[in-house]
């Protein structure tokens, strides 16, 4: 059986920022913009540079490169060495479930700004693929988002010219000179991206299998040699000693040195304990919005269709109840009831904009620096503050509220329903404070996903074998996002939220946690001789020249490129 170098579990935005990340050798994050710029030039050129030896004095420029007179294509993703495999429950391509909700949400742009993106490459590199396809009218503005963050100087000029000492915090909370990251784009361009990523790293050619994991082990290779279907592994030069992992799904088993976790929430969709509600698996009349079939569902679609008065009520406080109170109306439901257990907040973005904006970096040392995992969920928990709604479907609620379509009601819960099979509706909605409720047809729970570790099936086994501790629900990995310094088994995106800060669930979280992993993956790979270059296969030569463009670069230890020289 062949053992994979890299095995990554989930083929959602944490997923391919990893996979992605991994077939990048000049990533943005590493290097500034000119130094960035400088050495993808001379990737492309720099077997056309005529470097004299000064010992030798003959050109370094090899004559079949002066022959051909061409400069050479930049390296891709398609020639890395790393054998990777992606496991996803739902579907055997990148972003399926991603693609698939936003499509039943009727999601028609990203709560995300510009510079959250998963392209490993640059910043901008969203915004640059936009204007690249002439699709800029595909991004929406963030109204009243720039204009805010002003420079000391012109916060001192201000305080003075209003005599009082105060200065105003009115107007907008980004500064003017970012206004071309603040806009949103569509749910299609930002399709099109990640697609032009698949494409550019070679990532969409049999990488990727449906099959849901059932456990994940990590133990010697003499440990599974006797196992059913194991009984013959390929790869000669490890010894019984070496740890795999065994990664157990519904469709078979594969064995790789390293495994990513890149699962999200990692949990399944729970809807609160209320009496009266059925606890069975599926229901006519109630259900999670994470697992929506037909929406809205095919015993209101008969009523709408025969002009009969619908009701629909959606228990949440977060975007994606508005996003559904506003599709369920645009499909012909009479009226919604939104039911919010606390405020109704509205947000540009999930977490607050001091985690977003041009200064965010000081409230993430801020995090980092913390004494205490502790700490670090408080800080979590206050950046996202629960759910939330952005300006724009404010505005839309405020319109159906007018209407008369949406009746909102905060710091209002559910205590007790009454489903009658025979009319299709809960006939008894009790509520405190009490409200008057006619007959529902149904019941949408938005109440998101709760993070917990130690409830994940598949990792039970690790959580057994090689115990971790949790916070909040959240496991506290090393700082390189690994399961323990023994077990390389790296976790992104959520619950990696204690080591990436309160923007882990998010394209930020994702970006992020795949350059710390990258970086990692290639030290444990290099570590059992499975790195690129040390691999057989490469000659002396190729080596030699790859040493030089890292010191011309002045990527790794420019020293190491000195090695084997002797001074006169």
């Amino acid at each position: 059986m062949h053992i994979h170098d890299v095995l990554i579990i989930g083929a959602g935005p944490c997923g391919l920022a990893v996979a992605a990340r991994l077939h990048e050798h000049t990533p943005s994050a590493t290097f500034t913009d000119d130094e960035h710029q400088r050495y993808h030039w001379i990737r492309k050129h720099g077997r056309r540079m005529n470097i004299k030896n000064y010992k030798t004095n003959i050109d370094s420029l090899s004559k079949h490169s002066l022959s051909q007179g061409k400069p050479e294509p930049e390296q891709t993703g398609k020639e890395s060495k790393v054998g990777m495999l992606v496991l996803d429950a739902d579907g055997a391509d990148w972003m399926t479930k991603w693609n698939r909700l936003f499509k039943k949400f009727g999601i028609q742009y990203l709560r995300s700004p510009m510079f959250f993106h998963v392209d490993p490459s640059d910043r901008d590199a969203l915004l640059g693929y936009t204007f690249e396809e002439n699709r800029g009218t595909e991004l929406q503005a963030l109204p009243g988002c720039v204009g805010k963050e002003v420079s000391k100087h012109r916060k001192k000029k201000k305080r003075n010219m209003n005599g009082n000492g105060r200065v105003s915090q009115s107007g907008a909370d980004i500064d003017e000179r970012d206004r071309k990251d603040y806009f949103t784009p569509s749910s299609s361009l930002f399709a099109s991206h990640c697609n032009e990523i698949k494409a550019r790293y070679g990532l969409a050619e049999r990488l990727i299998q449906q099959e849901r994991v059932l456990d994940i082990e990590y133990n010697e290779i003499g440990d599974y040699q006797d196992s059913e279907n194991d009984s013959v592994i390929s790869d000669d030069s490890l010894d019984d000693e070496k740890k795999v992992f065994r990664v157990t799904s519904d469709k078979g088993i594969h064995l790789a040195h390293v495994v990513v976790l890149a699962i999200g929430p990692g949990n399944a969709p729970s809807i609160p304990t209320i009496p009266g509600l059925l606890s069975c698996a599926s229901h006519v009349g109630y259900c999670h919005a994470m697992q929506l079939g037909q929406f809205p569902p095919p015993h209101m679609i008969r009523k709408i269709e025969n002009m009969a008065a619908t009701n629909m009520l959606i228990v949440g406080g977060g975007l994606t109840s508005i996003q559904l109170a506003d599709l369920a109306i645009k499909r012909g439901v009479s009226k919604v009831w939104l039911l919010m257990r606390g405020s109704l907040k509205v947000k540009y973005f999930d977490v607050d904009l001091d985690w977003v904006g041009k200064f965010r970096n000081v409230n993430q040392a801020t995090f980092w620096s913390a004494d205490t995992d502790e700490e670090r969920l408080e800080m979590i928990l206050k950046a996202r503050n629960g759910g939330s709604i952005t300006p724009r479907y404010r505005k839309v609620l405020d319109a159906h509220m007018a209407s008369g379509k949406i009746s909102l009601h905060t710091y209002t819960t559910l205590q007790s329903l009454s489903w009658n099979e025979d009319l299709q509706a809960w006939t008894s909605v009790a509520t405190s404070p009490d409200l008057p409720f006619p007959s529902i047809d149904f019941i949408v729970f938005a109440t998101g996903i709760q993070s917990n570790i130690t409830s994940i099936p598949f990792l039970q086994t690790m959580q057994r074998k090689y115990p971790i501790d949790c916070v909040g629900g959240l496991p506290c990995l090393s700082d390189d996002l690994m399961w323990s310094d023994d077990v390389p088994l790296f976790v992104t995106g959520r619950l990696a939220g204690l080591r990436l800060g309160p923007g882990a669930p998010n394209l930020v979280g994702a970006r992020v946690g795949a350059e710390r992993i990258a970086w990692n993956i290639e030290d444990v790979l290099q570590k059992i001789g499975k790195a690129r270059r040390e691999e057989s296969t490469e000659t002396t030569q190729e080596i030699a020249d790859e040493k030089v463009m890292e010191y011309a670069a002045g990527r790794r230890n420019r020293f190491d490129s000195l090695v084997g020289v002797t001074s006169n």
